[in-house]
């Protein structure tokens, strides 16, 4: 149709009415004219352009014969018109980029009269079109995925007036800079002086690469785009975080009922509405805009009757992912006409209506539903649980007259403002819990209302998880000291600040983009936290102070900022402003060992009073060293000097000793918690057992290879460090002699247990830690355990219960403080919290199912299972120490993948697509345990695996990991490792039961590197861990299983993944054989026992339908079935995720002919040997029927290269099987390896470790551990020690870990190490001191020795001599010496007048003379005749 053009139009202006409650224009002008909506001024805009082309046909601007809700369409603006040939069956058009759409990727779309944009074939037969769920029986019939703005069966009139125009028409809208055009190029095309002439009819720039004339790419494109960005932030909540860098625009204008006729077209029986649909250039994010102008007719039908084929306005998903309706109250309901008078974006104009639909489609906007369920669009809906958060909700059309509050579950209403009928913004409050929380948004109404329908909810995380924290740089920076730089970095993003002092009137609506509500000032404050007593309640209650603002900011508002972060700096030196007095700044401010700094607007009345603050945002915890010595008059100077610097560091090592002191202290006078941590939580004695202990651990989320982050602060050097995955679970222990303990629950503790692992994958130990710290920032930091679990404990708002803020006043600050802060005082910490020995860990009993069936249960039989249907993967029931636990999983049987999709409507029909295989594999699994939220885990189904390659759907709803790749539930632990796209490694822990699981979907390979596949495979392998208080055993021996059960009441565990628990020990030490496929000997087993009825599809029997099971084991489909707490998500479009099969078949592969054959071992090595032999047949020429008979078996039977697989696969079963029953070299090597690789992970996990724990002596200075890294805590390990260059090693130097019998009873032992004294260094300058000195003071000793020896010996003599002159006097001359004796000289004996005579005069008391002495001695001239007697002369001898 030849569209006209007024030449008087041309020079007509264009006029944008604004006012609120009326109706507003939209329009857009070439050149430079504009498209203004919902811009609530008041007063009329008018723009005279003479160089305006024409605008006939676009439904916009002052025409008084078309809609005013329409963005322009037609030739005049780029539009192309759908050729009347494709008009029923849809024109389909190159998008020549991807649009994200209900999970899928398409770059293509069909435009049809019949009202959708759909990507793939509609089934238009009779007089409705169905699509959706409920009303297709797909894959027998088609369900395509579309945007239905209006499907029902429609026309183009052939007939009528003049006047009538219609058609459909399309056109594309690209920014320029995804071609390296436009303002930001050097090649700007588009500010060229020269105009186009529109003589020649309007000129627009094609999109580099792209040979269409419907894409436009120019300035004017991208003004479009803006704009449309601008209406979707006044209606959708989150939306002004939407970059649109692509749209298309598709207009259906005055079409008619399919069996309308010209008198229905002269009553103006016509509808015309129109799709804008954007996306950004990574294809991630996606809006649709649907835009009514006018609605004629309900159905096609004439006269207005609606009896056959009603029209709807709905997104389709596809494939039966779900349907979601524009409008699902019981008006649109009654007459669809409706959406035409009514919006969705009341303030704006009506008839538009607007979705966010690049995964599960949320609508945005408000809606008119008082009854049901209808889920609220809130953005953000991550939120730091230290509130005072602003949120953004659409739910219900707002009045500003009416106030409006949202209920959060089992906390604080929070007030609402209204923004716009569609927008109201929400201040939260301190909210101390981490999870998910149920919303529900109400009027605050006195009396009865309807409006109950409303419900969401937000998820509440800690601080240093909240990925939308306060940028303030490397974390790490913040707690060295000294500070390596005096000046951080601070970023945010302008648009999360909106001026608090705004005040709106009654009659004034908010404009979401308009540029001077973010006009603010900020303030940056200090916010101190400590644990401390409250007088007024007499307990210690977690406490937050404003100590100070740091620095003020404007908010820049400018229109480049809305994309783009503010970035300023700190200045950690100054402070703008105190809110502590001096004496607090000297005192107090101490006692906040942690804090954290936030960024909020600037209030008049706050200036010089501590503020309460407004909604901001909050940055991770960090230390407040820094701030002990900022803003003091001491360290103020207005110079800067080395000793100045020194003189800060040496005051912060000094009250740093004082805080370490003091904790020290006050953790002493706790609980000595390390009994629970030990006892309860004991780490695990190497990684490769943390790796497998789903149940109880999990990769710490900043120090661990896992996650890939970069935050670690206090465990640098170990290679991997693993924490509890919930506060530990404590037991009722007695004095041991009673029994009490053995039937108790167990209750939580807010304790947490932390462990690290080196290269080699050894414990690494605290108490090792002073010997091997060398340098400050020491590669050997091992983990300790936290009084405070990080994660928090239930209620969450008590001491030690705070998520992240307790753990960093308790654990981590005090490690600060104490080990890099202070000289010396590591070792005081590490008193208080020392490493796990091991010493009391047990291993985890761990199975695994990959591929196509293989198992390796937990008791460690091997076999492959297939069969369709859902099974108990693992049942648990409950008793008094143990909670239920249910696991289920479903087995589908996997499609063939040799089925050329591109001959669907050649040689294939819709069912023929999906063509079942004799292969189940595991497609989704469902968990949940007494008290915990029911977890679904589901493959996507085909091309849905895009972005997304499974769905983790909890309570009904849909969790996306790709922000929070952890995340807490009630009673359950959800976290994604993100390394591979598209959530392809998940982690889900019970916490009370401590079982964990672990599931990956097409084995977590990269798929971008595989180029012949578009997508993943969508199958799943999932690891189930059991902790070992349920009594099973990791090495699968059951001879006493019975005796334990029944002595401790343990549970019965059994499943699929455990299917024989009374069977005696048979395969535990077997591999899988090739006689262990499909087995008929535990096939019928494990279908009677663990089958859910009715599963298995119509071609299976369910031989225990009629019977029940004697274990009472819950025979309700987790899939289909949903709790009653989840039920008001019910009607939320991710419902179809899980309960539907993702490769459902058409009815005609349920029959007897197409029944699901198990293939055995037997028959598999019979096929492959078959089909090995036709492939080496040499012989050319046969007879046409064997050949013909060959090609069929072949082509029906055999995989691709069967010779190929023998020598692939080796001995591997589960490879052999699956390469040879799926066709796929991959599915097989990956098979192969995730088989071989949990075989021998299994051994390492299972295995007996016996620990004596870290040696427990002293470590003084100088003294080192040899080799330094070498494990010295297990069985067999040595210790030996050894002393620097410059000093002695005295002392035991070397100790060895041993078993130790117990010689009274030889089957009990403990591990000890040998006995020792404690070794100690001495310097060798001290040492050679010491031996000088020993040398002289030795020989002095000997010297002393001998003269003490003498001195002894003449004492002793003269003592002799006195006694026996005491008992003899002189009369008795004392016996004679002749050895010793002398005799004087001979001149000495006599004189002139002696005789000698005289000399023999016996002596007596009155002689005059006495005896000469010189006498007594011999040899010295004695008499003759005296010395001959002497020598023995005249003796009679």
């Amino acid at each position: 149709m030849a569209l006209r053009r007024n030449s008087i139009q041309r020079w007509l202006p264009f006029v944008t009415l604004f006012a609120i409650a009326q109706v507003t224009y939209a329009q857009v002008g070439t050149g430079t004219g504009n498209i203004n909506a919902g811009t609530n001024t008041g007063s009329q805009n008018v723009n005279i352009n003479p160089n305006m082309n024409s605008q006939a046909f676009t439904g916009t601007g002052n025409n008084p014969f078309y809609g005013v809700n329409l963005v322009p369409f037609g030739p005049d603006n780029g539009d192309q018109r759908v050729h009347p040939g494709f008009l029923t069956a849809g024109q389909t058009i190159d998008l020549h980029m991807f649009f994200p759409f209900y999970g899928g990727l398409y770059n293509y779309t069909t435009i049809s009269i019949n009202g959708y944009m759909a990507f793939a074939t509609v089934l238009d037969q009779g007089p409705t079109i169905n699509v959706g769920p409920e009303n297709t029986d797909w894959p027998r019939q088609q369900d395509p995925a579309m945007i239905a703005p209006y499907l029902c069966k429609q026309q183009i009139p052939q007939s009528g007036g003049p006047a009538l125009k219609s058609g459909i028409f399309y056109r594309m809208i690209m920014r320029q800079s995804m071609f390296g055009r436009g303002s930001n190029s050097n090649i700007n095309v588009d500010t060229a002086s020269m105009q186009g002439s529109s003589f020649f009819g309007n000129r627009f720039d094609r999109c580099p690469g792209t040979a269409d004339n419907y894409i436009r790419c120019d300035s004017q494109g991208d003004y479009f785009l803006d704009e449309m960005m601008r209406w979707l932030q006044e209606g959708v909540a989150g939306a002004n975080a939407f970059r649109a860098d692509a749209a298309i625009v598709v207009t259906w204008f005055n079409t008619a009922s399919g069996v309308a006729n010209r008198a229905d077209f002269d009553n103006g029986e016509l509808a015309t509405y129109q799709v804008v649909w954007l996306t950004d250039q990574p294809g991630r994010l996606s809006y649709v805009i649907v835009n009514y102008d006018k609605l004629g007719f309900d159905a096609n039908d004439v006269r207005l009757n609606s009896r056959n084929g009603r029209c709807q306005a709905l997104f389709n998903g596809g494939n039966h992912t779900g349907t979601v309706p524009v409008d699902p109250t019981y008006m649109y309901k009654n007459t669809p006409k409706v959406l035409a008078q009514r919006s969705g974006v009341p303030h704006v104009v009506r008839g538009r209506y607007m979705f966010r639909v690049d995964d599960v489609v949320r609508p945005g906007g408000c809606s008119n539903k008082t009854g049901g369920s209808y889920p609220m669009l809130i953005y953000p809906n991550i939120v730091n649980m230290l509130g005072e958060t602003s949120v953004d909700i659409n739910a219900m059309c707002l009045d500003r007259a009416t106030p409006y509050r949202l209920m959060i579950e089992q906390r604080q209403v929070a007030t609402c403002t209204v923004i716009n009928s569609a927008l109201a913004r929400c201040h939260l409050p301190k909210i101390y819990d981490w999870g998910t929380k149920t919303v529900y948004f109400q009027p605050e109404s006195q009396g009865a209302d309807e409006d109950k329908a409303f419900v969401g909810y937000i998820y509440f995380v800690p601080p240093t998880l909240d990925p939308m924290r306060l940028d303030i740089g490397n974390i790490y920076e913040w707690f060295k000291n000294p500070m390596t730089t005096a000046v951080m970095p601070l970023s945010w993003f302008p648009r999360n600040f909106t001026n608090p002092d705004l005040v709106l009137s009654d009659n004034q609506q908010m404009r979401i983009s308009d540029d001077a509500q973010y006009s603010v000032q900020l303030g940056l404050y200090v916010i101190g936290y400590r644990e401390a007593k409250d007088e007024n309640i007499k307990k210690f209650r977690p406490e937050h102070r404003v100590l100070a603002r740091l620095a003020s900011y404007s908010n820049r508002n400018t229109y480049e900022y809305r994309f783009q972060a503010q970035k300023e700096r700190i200045n950690i030196n100054q402070v703008e402003h105190w809110y502590m007095s001096d004496w607090e700044r000297m005192n107090t401010l101490y006692t906040y060992r942690v804090g954290y700094l936030k960024l909020a607007p600037i209030r008049n009345s706050d200036q010089n009073l501590a503020p309460t603050l407004l909604t901001g945002l909050v940055s991770s915890p960090i230390s407040l060293h820094w701030l002990w010595t900022s803003g003091n008059p001491a360290y103020e100077t207005t110079s800067y000097s080395q000793s100045q610097q020194d003189a800060k560091n040496e005051f912060i090592t000094k009250k740093a000793t004082e805080m370490c002191h003091d904790w020290y202290d006050e953790d002493g006078a706790l609980f000595n918690f390390i009994r629970d941590t030990e006892t309860n939580a004991s780490c695990p004695c190497v990684e490769s057992q943390a790796k497998y202990d789903l149940g109880r651990f999990m990769p710490h989320p900043r120090c661990s290879q896992v996650f890939r982050d970069v935050t670690c602060t206090t465990m640098i050097g170990a290679k991997n460090c693993y924490m509890s995955a919930s506060s530990i679970y404590g037991s009722y222990a007695d004095s041991g002699r009673s029994g009490e303990a053995i039937n108790s629950a167990r209750f939580p503790t807010h304790y947490g247990q932390v462990c690290c692992y080196d290269e080699a994958g050894y414990l690494m130990q605290t108490t090792y830690q002073p010997v091997v710290k060398v340098i400050e920032q020491t590669p050997y930091n091992p983990g300790y355990p936290l009084r405070a679990f990080e994660f928090g404990t239930t209620p969450y708002m008590g001491q030690f219960e705070v998520p992240g803020l307790s753990a960093f006043y308790h654990d981590y600050m005090p490690y600060f403080l104490c080990c890099k802060y202070a000289d010396f005082r590591c070792q005081l910490f590490y008193w208080r919290r020392p490493s796990s020995g091991c010493t009391e860990y047990q291993s985890p009993a761990i199975g695994k199912a990959v591929g196509a069936g293989s198992f390796n249960t937990i008791d460690n039989d091997k076999f492959v299972f297939n069969e369709p249907g859902v099974y108990n993967l693992l049942y648990i029931p409950k008793t008094v120490a143990t909670p239920e636990v249910r696991i289920q999983v479903r087995l589908e049987r996997y499609p063939n993948r040799r089925v050329d999709f591109s001959m669907l409507g050649r040689t294939l029909s819709q069912e023929d697509l999906v063509q079942p295989t004799n292969v189940t594999v595991i497609t989704g699994v469902a968990i949940e345990a007494t008290g915990t939220d029911r977890v679904h885990i589901v493959a996507r189904k085909d091309t849905r695996r895009f972005r997304y390659r499974t769905s983790i759907i909890v309570g009904n709803i849909l969790r996306y990991f790709d922000t929070m790749r952890m995340q807490r539930f009630n009673g359950v632990l959800v976290y994604v490792n993100n390394v591979e796209r598209g959530q392809a490694e998940i982690y889900v822990v019970l916490e009370e039961a401590q079982i964990g699981l672990y599931i990956t979907e097409s084995f977590a390979k990269d798929i971008d590197r595989l180029n012949m596949y578009q997508e993943s495979m969508g199958l799943l392998d999932v690891v189930v861990s059991v902790s070992p208080q349920y009594g099973v055993r990791p090495d699968g021996d059951k001879t006493r299983e019975q005796e334990f059960r029944t002595r401790y009441n343990l549970p019965r565990v059994a499943g699929l993944i455990r299917p024989f628990p009374e069977q005696a020990t048979g395969s535990m030490y077997n591999t899988l054989t090739i006689n262990d496929v499909n087995s008929e000997a535990i096939r019928q087993q494990i279908i009677n026992n663990y089958r859910i009825p009715g599963s298995g599809g119509a071609s299976t029997t369910d031989y225990n339908v009629n019977t029940v099971n004697q274990y009472v084991m819950p025979m309700d489909n987790m899939f289909t079935t949903t709790r009653d707490d989840d039920k008001i998500f019910d009607a939320f479009p991710e419902s179809y995720l899980k309960s539907e099969p993702i490769y459902k078949v058409a009815p005609a592969y349920d029959t007897l002919q197409f029944r699901f054959y198990p293939k055995t071992g037997a028959l598999l090595e019979q096929l492959l040997q078959t089909c090995i032999e036709i492939e080496s047949n040499q012989l050319m020429v046969n007879q046409p029927y064997q050949n013909s008979i060959y090609e069929q078996y072949a082509a029906r039977e055999c995989p691709d290269n069967p010779g190929e697989i023998r020598a692939d696969c080796g001995d591997s079963v589960s490879c052999l099987y699956d390469y040879a029953m799926l066709n796929a070299k991959i599915i097989g090597h990956g098979s192969r390896d995730s088989w071989n690789e949990f075989i021998k992970d299994r051994f390492e996990a299972t295995r007996q470790y016996n620990s004596c724990g870290p040696i427990n002596i002293e470590y003084p200075e100088y003294l080192m551990k040899t080799p330094s890294l070498a494990p010295a805590y297990l069985d067999g390990n040595s210790a030996r020690f050894e002393c620097f260059q410059t000093h002695w090693i005295k002392g035991d130097s070397k100790y060895k870990c041993n078993m130790i019998v117990d010689h009274n009873d030889y089957n009990r032992w403990r591990m000890e190490w040998n006995k020792g004294s404690q070794p100690w260094c001495r310097s060798k300058e001290f040492e050679n001191f010491l031996t000088w000195l020993t040398g002289i003071m030795s020989t002095l000793a000997i010297i002393l020795a001998l003269l003490i020896v003498f001195l002894t010996c003449w004492a002793v003599k003269r003592r002799h001599l006195k006694a026996y002159e005491d008992e003899h006097g002189e009369r008795q001359p004392p016996p004679r010496d002749f050895e010793t004796e002398t005799y004087p000289p001979p001149s000495e004996r006599f004189t002139v007048n002696e005789k000698p005579s005289d000399l023999f005069t016996p002596f007596d008391d009155d002689s005059p003379y006495t005896e000469p002495r010189g006498a007594r001695y011999r040899g010295e001239g004695g008499l003759p005749h005296e010395n001959e007697r002497l020598v023995g002369y005249n003796t009679g001898v």
